[in-house]
């Protein structure tokens, strides 16, 4: 079998920032768990690139949140301690409480109210048929939709970089379907809100509506975060 011209391959190779993508959509679906080691000359097998590839796209990761180092065991999906999981949500409260009131203070189109009261109808049929799958993308759907009717870049950028360590969060399916209603309830206070154009209550409802699940994260079992076996209550 003929040799592939070093040109052609080159430019066959994934760039730092796509090889970071593919890894980051391995661990928002699952395929690396965390706590995870990723081996870099495996890595770099598989992707058909050097290990310096591989070294910056961990580096890219493990700056957003997504990888850590730690001594003697490498690379790792991070996982977070309960405290950890604590302070972020204090932080989204007040970030996603700011993008409430801004998408309130502005003067939503046509287009831009529909989406709102669509991805609304999608979640109150999903609580009302218990399709839990349905209702956890619309929620998604609901706070990414919030987060573009702000209309502040910036703001979207750090909202997203404290949901990470929520992305893959393994909650009991108790805690999941007891939530869904008062979950929900919250949600349709938002969108009245938000659609009304009160910023003071909208930016309260999402406030209120992130601190309960912060306070339902908290009281979650020690194994669904870092520090299994330590003495944290």
């Amino acid at each position: 079998m003929n040799a592939v011209p070093s040109d052609d391959k080159k430019t066959r190779q994934m760039d730092t920032e796509s090889l970071s993508a593919e890894l980051k959509n391995r661990i928002l679906n699952g395929v690396y768990g965390f706590g995870q080691r990723l081996i870099e000359m495996d890595l770099a097998a598989e992707f058909d690139v050097g290990r310096g590839r591989v070294r910056e796209a961990f580096r890219m990761l493990m700056g957003e949140g997504y990888l850590e180092f730690v001594a003697n065991r490498g690379v790792l999906v991070r996982r977070y301690s309960r405290n950890e999981m604590i302070s972020i949500g204090r932080i989204r409260e007040v970030l996603e409480g700011l993008a409430a009131r801004l998408a309130a203070e502005r003067d939503l189109n046509d287009d831009e109210r529909a989406a709102l009261l669509d991805v609304q109808r999608r979640m109150d049929e999903a609580e009302g048929s218990g399709n839990l799958v349905e209702f956890n993308q619309g929620n998604h759907d609901f706070h990414r939709l919030i987060e573009d009717l702000a209309g502040n870049a910036l703001l979207a950028t750090f909202i997203d970089r404290v949901r990470i360590p929520l992305v893959r969060l393994q909650l009991p399916r108790s805690f999941a379907v007891d939530s869904v209603t008062r979950s929900n309830l919250d949600h349709r206070t938002i969108s009245m809100a938000i659609l009304s154009g009160s910023p003071d209550a909208a930016e309260a409802a999402m406030r209120a509506h992130v601190r309960a699940g912060n306070a339902h994260i908290s009281s979650l079992p020690k194994d669904a975060f870092r520090d299994i076996g330590s003495s944290e209550m």
